[in-house]
This record gives structure tokens, C-alpha cells and sequence, in this order.
């Protein structure tokens, strides 16, 4: 008796005293927007817990977990690898899909794998868990989406992604469906990249990546498009995390705002701590910034929400006159400018619920302010002055979407206006490819923008085939030449067709239209635009085609096929050069008299293998074999700068006992064409002192191949569980081996004599006719990337 009173009294108090945490999660029908009655089973325990719109999971001890959840007429949906911590109150979202109301008997389709009526093809989507646990990620999306097939990149450090041949300026962004233009500091402007993301993993959901099968309702996007969905704060209280790492520190909190809990917030505060590390390594540039980002909201009892965002970073830039003397890193030195840059997006949504649908309208304004300064050999004088670049780009953005079902079809119809400001108050001097150009810019110009758009589907033969057919039409005040949206008429089509459970083939079709970038409408000589006669929306038709299944334990193998054609590429006149090869640098593009004489195309086949959590185990297979070829001066179709042959990925990681958690990923991409220099030219005196450095052979532009590149990744991650907070430390090895650099180009620098002072072979000829002796070296092998951290949660 006193044996089982000890045990009983044991049982009582570690229940007493056990810390346990929940998960609430809204469950709605994804087109309509509206909350259905719902089952949430755990997958870990097999319990399961039912709710109308809100399903509440208690008692959850701290462990990672996976929810199905179901409902009766829709496809099951899942929430994978959610983390549970003592005394906390998680919210997450989730929108199922509705099957149709023909079906002779009910069967319950698992939907581990995103898929939309609009695209059932060339889309993923990747959960917040699974971008924090990717190695070579370091918390950043644009990094971890890497793994996936068709996605390629220029440089170890930075953002630069080319999607399926096409270029980084061809990639849009939408954070919960307001549109942000700039998701990377030191963002390229005129196209994207940077070396860090701006936007905080932690507060986000998931992402939609879309490689093609763009849906109507986006405007702009001709290579890949990226939808964000932000994560609910928690309403039990407010909770705090902090991030300690090497390359950054930052804080951040959620929780309610109100007695009711209808007022929810996230806040977030980044500051870099890159350029420490960047000099404990010795690397000759340090980026540093801060960032920020806010979701404040407000849920109505109707179902109605309000909300608003803010995302906005600052960037500075210094050179580490302390790095290596190498000739890489002298050279680097000398070449790039100071680029400060800050930028921000402010944004407002409401969803509307109505009886057979939903209305969403959301406004968002966002400013980009771009600085470069650069002086020959970086000795500020006057007449070493080389450039002084100052850039603004001020956009107002509406949008209304309309979702609703009719009889069998979803209906979703809308339309979007962009009041936009290009200023830029400059002075660039350049050598291009015949001659010598001195710009002086002072442009205001004001730009809008508009579209309308429908789309509808429906599905047949008992679910078997789904349809979906869509409609847009864009134009713009630029000129003549955009301001008719009858010429940029995009029709999509797609299909969806189940020979099994497993197995389907889904396939899409459409015409895609993208303004060219603001640097490029906005160019003025002499109070003229002057590319107002010659510019149009770039046009991207694309067929893509292939076959899924779906397996046991999370697993997915998809194979497709794509093509896509380009037409109406801005062109430099100068340069002679297709803007398509531009974007994977710091600096401006579409800065210079352009045309729109450009075209391409890019076809290829993407191979997929995926497997999320089962067993502890998770992994990816990727790989591309695809071509990007566009037009050079002689219209002739030629290798793009994203020309990338060969593309292949493996991830996977491992959950160990006592919360361990390892992940590897290797990467292989073959080189990239690449133009040689012209050292004959670029030795001149009156050249170099410009250019300061060699200048390229645009007459043999992209001939020569980079080299073969390849990296490892590896990221080890070990969580501690406390009472009442959590701590866990990781450590991202980024490019492990200290791979070999992807470029083949040599490293070009001047002779110096005993003074460091350049040395000129003919000093007695007159000036226009003197040459500098050139230096030409090997690239330093590829930096090894170490990201150490703590982050801490409450």
C-alpha cells in the first residue's frame, strides 16, 4: 500500500510540474478563405483533436512533431517538423482543398506536397523548419531553396538566383500578398541578389517557390516567383527569441496586443556582425546592415483580419585594407565602390469573408535608395572620381482579389495599379565597348502601371482531371509602345490528370510580361529619355510538362520538362550586350541606352526526389540539364551568363537522440560562359584609369566556360530544453573544403614599381597612345564560411 501510494503521489506531482506546450491551428478551404470543420491527428502519438475553424492540441511535451489534418470533402493537408516548447502556445495556418461534390464515394487524398489548380506543376514549398535545418542556408530562404531543381547561382556569399536559363532581375517577391521588390541587402539594382536576406525565417510560415505556372493574379514574374506566408503570433503571451551568431545578432518578439487577444504582433531587429567575420577570415570587402520587419494584425469574430507589414534594412560597405595582399584581393579592392543602400516596404492587407468566397485588398509603398561612390585607386581627388551614383525608386501598389466558387468552379478575378518615382541625380563615368562614355543624370520620372486579371477551374471525372484556364492584361503610361494592355495579353492554361493515388501528369502553358526595370525606363541624356521609343514589356512564353508520384513516407519524385522563349529583351547599345547576362554582381543594370531588339529561350529537364520527415530522416535529389542561349549583336543565339549546364544537389539530414540534428548538402554546377578580356585595350592609360580594371571582349561575348564548381555544405544543430525557455546552438559550414573558384577569367592588376605607383611601357608617347604593364594572376580558391550561433527562445 505505501509502495503504491509513492507511486501515485510520483505520477501526480511530475504531472503537477510537467511543462507542456500547445498548438492551435486555423484550419480553412484555401480558395475561399473561409474555416471549415476540421480533424488535426498527431502523427507522433496518433491522438487527434477536432475544432470549427480553430483546432486546439494540448498537452504536447517538448518534442518535434507532424499534423495531418483533414476534413471531410478535402484533400489532407500536413504541418511538418513543428517544434514544441515548454509553456508555449504556437498558432499556425492552413488552407485544404475542396474535392469535388460528384464523387460517388469518398476517398481522402494526402496531400503532403503543395499543388494548386493554377500550377500543379514547377511549384514547391518549404516551411520555416525545413529552411532553419538546411545546410548551407544559414537561416536564409533564397539559400536553402538551392536544394530544389532549375535553381542556379553565381557565388558562395551571395543571393544571385538564375531560375530555369533565366536572369535574377526576372524573380518577384510577395510577403502575405503584398508585393516587396527588394528581399536581399546590397540588393543589385535594375535585378535582385545581395549577399544576406533581409526577411526574418523565423516569422515566416512557409514559402511558395514557383519555377513556372505563374498564377494570373501576378504580374511581372518571367522566372520564378516567391510567396511568403507569415506565421500567426502566439496569444497565450509574449514570447522573445534572440539569435547570437557570428554573423549576425538579432531579437525578436510575438505575442498578443490586446486583453482579447484579437491584436497580435511580430517585431524583429537585426544588426550585422558580417564584417567581423568577414575580417577574422580576411576578406577584402565588410558588408554590415540592420534590418527590421513587423506584422501587426487584428481578427475579427467574422473571420475578417486586418493587418500590417513593414520589412526595411540599411546597408553599409567598407574595404578591409587589412586583408591578404593577394592579387584577388587587391584587385577587388580597387574595382568595387561603396555602395551605401537602405530601403523598406510598408504594407496593408484586409480579408474581406463573404458567403461563397473572399475579397482580399492590400496597399503597399516601398523605397529603394541607392548610393555608389567610387575614385580611382580609391584616392579621393576630384579627378579621380569615377562614379557618383545616387538612385531612388518610390512605388505606391494596389491590389483587390476576389475569390469565390461557382456551381463546380473556383472563380478568382482582380486587378492591381503601381504609382511609381524613378529619381537619379548621378555621375558616371564608363568605358564601353567602342567608346569612352561620361553621363551626367538628373531624372524625375514618374511611371504607372496597370493590370487586370481572372482565372478559374474545375475538376472532372470524379477528380481525375483538374483544368485551369487564365486571363491577364498589363499595361503602362511609359509609352506608345506599353501603354496598350490589349499587346500584353498573357493567357495560361493548365492541366492536372491522376492515372492513380500516385501517379500524375500535370502540365501548364502561358505567355508571361515583365516591364523592363526602372533604371532602364528612367535613363536620361539631356532632359530626353532616351529609351522612351525603343523599350516594351519583355515577353516570356512557356510550355512546361511532366509527370509526379507520390510514395510512401513523405515521398515525392517528380521529372519536368520546360521551354521557354524570350522576346523584347532590352539590348545595349553600348555594350552590345543583352541585358539577360546581366544581374550577378553588386553595382546597376539597365543604367545605358537600350532597345528591345533582345531574344532567347531556355529549355531543359528537371529531375526530383524528396523526402520530408518520416523516421527522422529527411533528403532531397536534385538535378538540371537545361540551356539558356540569347541574342549577341549579330542576332545570333548564343550561351547566356546562366548557361549552366549540369545542376545537382543532395540534402539530407538526420534527427539524433537528445535533440541532435545533422544535415549535409553537396552541390555541383558546371561552369557558366564567361567573355574574355580585351588586355590590349584595357592596358591603355585612358582606358584604365576609367575602367579601372580590364574591360571585356564583348565581340567574343560569353566564348570561354567558367570552371566546374562544387561545395559542401554542413550544418550541425543541438537544442537544450529548460522549464521555461529553450537554447540551441548550431554551427553552418558553408563551402567546407575551401573549394575551387567558379570563374576561369585570370586576375588582372597593373605592374607597380618600388613607390606602388603603376608602371606605363612607352612613357614617352603621348598619352592617348601610353600603356600600363599588366599583372595577370590565378582566383583565390573560394572562402570557407563559418557561422556559429546561439539562439535563444522564451
Amino acid at each position: 500500500m505505501r509502495f503504491s501510494s509513492t507511486i501515485f503521489f510520483l505520477a501526480l506531482s511530475t504531472t503537477l510540474f510537467a511543462q507542456f506546450g500547445r498548438v492551435n491551428i486555423n484550419v480553412y478551404d484555401d480558395f475561399t478563405k473561409k474555416p471549415i470543420e476540421a480533424m488535426v491527428t498527431v502523427l507522433n502519438d496518433d491522438r487527434y483533436f477536432e475544432g470549427n475553424g480553430n483546432v486546439q492540441i494540448d498537452s504536447l511535451v517538448q518534442e518535434t512533431y507532424s499534423f495531418e489534418i483533414s476534413a471531410i470533402g478535402y484533400s489532407s493537408g500536413y504541418l511538418d517538423d513543428i517544434q514544441i516548447l515548454p509553456n508555449q502556445n504556437l498558432s499556425y495556418s492552413i488552407g485544404l482543398y475542396a474535392q469535388t461534390e460528384e464523387l460517388n464515394e469518398l476517398i481522402l487524398v494526402k496531400q503532403t506536397y503543395k499543388k494548386t489548380p493554377e500550377s500543379p506543376i514547377s511549384l514547391r514549398n518549404i516551411s520555416s523548419e525545413e529552411v532553419q535545418k538546411a545546410a548551407g542556408s544559414n537561416r536564409d530562404v533564397s539559400k536553402a531553396i538551392l536544394s530544389f531543381p532549375g535553381v542556379g547561382s553565381t557565388a558562395t556569399f551571395r543571393n544571385d538566383l538564375f531560375i530555369r536559363g533565366g536572369a535574377s532581375s526576372e524573380n518577384k517577391f510577395y510577403v502575405d500578398g503584398i508585393e516587396v521588390p527588394v528581399i536581399n541587402h546590397f540588393q543589385t539594382q535594375g535585378a535582385s541578389g545581395g549577399p544576406r536576406g533581409i526577411l526574418a525565417v523565423d516569422f515566416i510560415q512557409d514559402v511558395d517557390f514557383y519555377s513556372g505556372a505563374f498564377p494570373a493574379k501576378r504580374n511581372g514574374a518571367l522566372s520564378s516567383l516567391f510567396e511568403f506566408n507569415l506565421k500567426q503570433a502566439r496569444k497565450d503571451k509574449i514570447g522573445f527569441k534572440a539569435v547570437l551568431g557570428t554573423d549576425d545578432f538579432q531579437l525578436m518578439a510575438d505575442g498578443p496586443l490586446s486583453k482579447d487577444q484579437s491584436w497580435t504582433g511580430l517585431f524583429s531587429v537585426r544588426k550585422s556582425n558580417l564584417q567581423y567575420l568577414f575580417n577574422a577570415i580576411g576578406l577584402p570587402f565588410l558588408p554590415s546592415y540592420y534590418d527590421a520587419n513587423f506584422k501587426v494584425s487584428k481578427k475579427f469574430r467574422s473571420g475578417d483580419e486586418l493587418y500590417f507589414i513593414g520589412i526595411g534594412a540599411i546597408d553599409k560597405f567598407e574595404f578591409n585594407e587589412e586583408a591578404e595582399p593577394t592579387l584577388s584581393n587587391l584587385t577587388l579592392i580597387e574595382r568595387l565602390p561603396n555602395s551605401p543602400q537602405w530601403n523598406y516596404t510598408l504594407g496593408a492587407g484586409y480579408k474581406h469573408l463573404v458567403g461563397n468566397g473572399s475579397w482580399l485588398f492590400t496597399y503597399g509603398q516601398n523605397r529603394l535608395d541607392n548610393q555608389a561612390i567610387k575614385y580611382y585607386r580609391n584616392i579621393e581627388k576630384p579627378d579621380n572620381l569615377l562614379l557618383d551614383y545616387h538612385s531612388q525608386e518610390i512605388e505606391n501598389k494596389i491590389r483587390v482579389d476576389r475569390n469565390l466558387r461557382w456551381v463546380n468552379y473556383q472563380v478568382s478575378f482582380g486587378g492591381n495599379l503601381n504609382f511609381a518615382k524613378y529619381k537619379n541625380e548621378s555621375t558616371i563615368r564608363s568605358v564601353t565597348q567602342n567608346t569612352i562614355a561620361y553621363d551626367q543624370l538628373d531624372v524625375n520620372q514618374d511611371i504607372a502601371q496597370y493590370g487586370i486579371y481572372a482565372q478559374t477551374a474545375r475538376k472532372f471525372w470524379q477528380d481525375k482531371l483538374q483544368v485551369s484556364l487564365g486571363l491577364r492584361f498589363d499595361g503602362s503610361d511609359y509609352s506608345s509602345n506599353t501603354n496598350n494592355p490589349l499587346e500584353q495579353f498573357s493567357p495560361r492554361l493548365s492541366l492536372n490528370y491522376k492515372f492513380s493515388p500516385s501517379w500524375s501528369f500535370n502540365f501548364n502553358t502561358g505567355i508571361y510580361h515583365q516591364l523592363p526595370a526602372y533604371t532602364a525606363l528612367g535613363f536620361q541624356l539631356d532632359n530626353e529619355l532616351v529609351n522612351e521609343k525603343t523599350l516594351k514589356y519583355i515577353q516570356n512564353s512557356q510550355l512546361v510538362a511532366g509527370v509526379e508520384y507520390n510514395g510512401k513516407n513523405n515521398l515525392r519524385i517528380t521529372v519536368e520538362g520546360y521551354y521557354k522563349h524570350y522576346q523584347n529583351y532590352p539590348f545595349s547599345l553600348r555594350n552590345q550586350v543583352s541585358l539577360a547576362n546581366l544581374g550577378g554582381d553588386f553595382g546597376v543594370v539597365g543604367n545605358e541606352p537600350l532597345d528591345a531588339r533582345g531574344k532567347g529561350e531556355s529549355y531543359g529537364v528537371e529531375i526530383l526526389m524528396q523526402k520530408r520527415t518520416t523516421n527522422d530522416f529527411y533528403g532531397i535529389m536534385a538535378y538540371t540539364f537545361g540551356y539558356s542561349k540569347f541574342s549577341n549583336s549579330e542576332g545570333e543565339l548564343i550561351p547566356s551568363a546562366w548557361d549552366s549546364r549540369h545542376i545537382l544537389t543532395l540534402s539530407a539530414g538526420k534527427y539524433f537522440k537528445r535533440n541532435w540534428n545533422l544535415g549535409a548538402r553537396f552541390r555541383m554546377q558546371s561552369g557558366i560562359p564567361e567573355t574574355p578580356f580585351d588586355l590590349d585595350r584595357s592596358a591603355q592609360v585612358s582606358i584604365w584609369n576609367i575602367s579601372n580594371g580590364p574591360i571585356q571582349n564583348n565581340a567574343e561575348l560569353n566564348s570561354l566556360r567558367g570552371n566546374l564548381s562544387h561545395q559542401l555544405d554542413i550544418r550541425v544543430e543541438k537544442k537544450w530544453a529548460f522549464k521555461k525557455w529553450q537554447l540551441t546552438a548550431y554551427l553552418d559550414l558553408v563551402n567546407a573544403y575551401g573549394s575551387k573558384n567558379p570563374s576561369a577569367l585570370p586576375v588582372v592588376n597593373l605592374q607597380r614599381d618600388e613607390n606602388n605607383l603603376p608602371i606605363i611601357s612607352n612613357p614617352e608617347a603621348p598619352l592617348e597612345e601610353q600603356s600600363y604593364l599588366l599583372e595577370i594572376g590565378e582566383q583565390d580558391r573560394n572562402t570557407i564560411l563559418p557561422y556559429f550561433g546561439l539562439i535563444f527562445e522564451f
